[in-house]
Parts: C-alpha cells; structure tokens; sequence
C-alpha cells in the first residue's frame, strides 16, 4: 500500500488558517505546527529580554515580541516562525519579517529539540542573523550562539552573568532579564 504525500501548505494557505481559526501557527517543512500557550514564567522571561534589549536598540531597529512571523525563506511554502523575541534593523512593514539581527526563543518541555536542533539550523542559515539566544525558564541560563567565522557556542548562567553582544553593541545581563522569575525559581 503506498503512503498518502502530505501537500505542502502556501504561506497565504497558513495565513487563511490562522486567520480563519484565531491561533498562530508556523509552517515547518510545510506543514502547520499550532502554536500554544506559554507559561506566565516563558512570558516573563520573553518579556524581560525584551525591556534589556529596548533601550540599546540602535534608531533603525525594531525589537518584536512573539506575534511577529519571520520568514525563513521567500519560497510560497518556506517556513515561518514566531520567536519569542527578534530585532530586525529596517523592518519591513506589516506583521511579517526577513532580517533578523537577533532571535530568541524561550524553552518550553514541547519546544527543546525543534529550538535546539530545527530552530538553531534554519536560523543560522539567516545571512542577517548574528545572535541565537535560548532561554530557560527552568533556570538562569541562556545559551548565546554567535555568529563569527562560525558559529559558536556560549552559555551564561547565575543572576550575576552578563552576554556581551559585541557585533550588536548589547550587554544583557541576566538578573534583569529573570527579574520577574527570579521567586518562581527559587531566588
């Protein structure tokens, strides 16, 4: 018996799924993956990043938080994502974005191996991207990897460890980014 081929879903496909069911949704390998709620600790943690990023943005560049999708190619059926946190330098306009300086996702148990093995692959593959950030929200613990020659791998952890973005003239330091989770953790 031959196995049924999955159609690979357009992005306007995807688009009038989302806008005909109300939830977001990233296209991976063609397919829709539904996008679920986070916890209050993953929103937290996303939304500490964000205020640590704000306010060294340089004038022509746009901090967004989780509702943003990033286009990962410009094919019809290229995937999509919404990360928890990007910074695009001459965004375009709209809800849709190309050029990311910066990616961030925050872990969750059902995200681990697509933000760490999928996510980490299709971003660096970004020509524009030069910082992946994945944070815990378990823990204080960010791991950073830096696009230099090649990529390379930092991990930050303690309320007292600060990442030095020297490519995006960022220093974030950790015990603002876990500010509001810092109780929930244990601190």
């Amino acid at each position: 018996m031959k196995e049924r081929a999955f159609e690979r879903m357009t992005l306007a496909e995807l688009e009038a799924l989302e806008e005909r069911t109300g939830q977001r949704h990233e296209l991976w390998q063609g397919q829709p993956v539904a996008m679920t709620g986070g916890t209050a600790a993953h929103n937290l943690v996303a939304l500490g990043l964000y205020r640590a990023v704000y306010p060294q943005l340089k004038p022509d560049c746009r901090a967004f938080v989780a509702d943003v999708k990033l286009r990962l190619d410009e094919a019809d059926g290229g995937d999509t994502t919404y990360p928890d946190m990007m910074v695009v330098c001459n965004p375009l306009t709209g809800n849709r974005q190309t050029r990311p300086i910066l990616v961030a996702e925050v872990l969750s148990d059902s995200s681990v191996r697509r933000d760490r093995v999928d996510k980490l692959r299709a971003y660096s593959a970004l020509d524009s991207l030069q910082a992946y950030l994945i944070l815990s929200q378990q823990d204080v613990e960010v791991d950073v990897y830096l696009r230099t020659t090649q990529w390379q791998r930092e991990r930050y952890q303690g309320l007292a460890s600060t990442i030095e973005l020297a490519a995006l003239e960022m220093r974030l330091a950790l015990g603002d980014i876990y500010a509001d989770v810092l109780a929930d953790l244990g601190y």
